[in-house]
């Protein structure tokens, strides 16, 4: 999933920020953030700092404390494809999935237009919890390993609290679903003393994030 590989690369980078531009036609249109598309005023999101504007891309990036000749950059790096409905850095929009989700009638890719006039507008993205990818060790009944490998009486996990199958990788939507219902009934099973005998015993070792 994109928004997964995008966090990861935030937090690799070492700021685990990033900020997310656009120019006045995407903002009106689309929103950016929580500050909503037209007729919806920006003022108030301007005014809290939430918003950063600027009538150039460098007066913008001054606004973020960001560098005004690497932003410059970037923006005429990305429009070069952009213009075609190319993204030549990180190739959104060459996935159905991308398209699904993105504008139609922004052709000839739905999901690619180039930054075009000002004034510009930014919402800074910080990291953030929602799941764990990297939980508690256990045996494939649920039983809570420690450091050492060995179970600890009486402790089960299951759901976001036990190690992801995934090995830290977010394939889709929902993914944490399907784990939380097959584990948490082999756990039950196990807690009910329903076919315990059959369960194996092993740890379930999976890949840190």
């Amino acid at each position: 999933m994109v928004d997964h590989d995008v966090g990861a690369a935030m937090g690799a980078s070492g700021e685990g920020a990033a900020w997310l531009i656009c120019d006045h036609r995407a903002i009106r249109k689309y929103g950016l953030g929580h500050a909503k598309p037209a007729p919806m005023p920006l003022g108030s999101w301007i005014r809290s700092g939430y918003l950063k504007k600027g009538k150039t891309l460098a007066e913008l990036a001054n606004a973020c404390g960001i560098d005004p000749a690497g932003l410059e950059k970037t923006v005429a790096d990305y429009n070069i494809g952009a213009r075609v409905g190319e993204d030549r850095q990180f190739g959104r929009g060459s996935t159905a999935f991308n398209r699904y989700l993105a504008d139609p009638d922004n052709k000839p890719n739905p999901a690619v237009a180039p930054v075009g006039d000002g004034p510009y507008y930014a919402v800074k993205l910080e990291m953030g919890d929602l799941g764990t990818f990297d939980g508690l060790e256990t045996t494939v009944p649920g039983e809570v390993l420690n450091r050492q490998g060995q179970v600890i009486p009486g402790l089960f996990a299951v759901g976001n609290d036990r190690a992801s199958i995934m090995g830290g990788n977010y394939p889709g939507a929902g993914i944490t679903l399907g784990p939380a219902m097959a584990f948490g009934y082999i756990t039950g099973r196990y807690l009910a003393g329903i076919g315990a005998s059959a369960q194996p015993e092993i740890p379930q070792k999976v890949a840190s994030a």
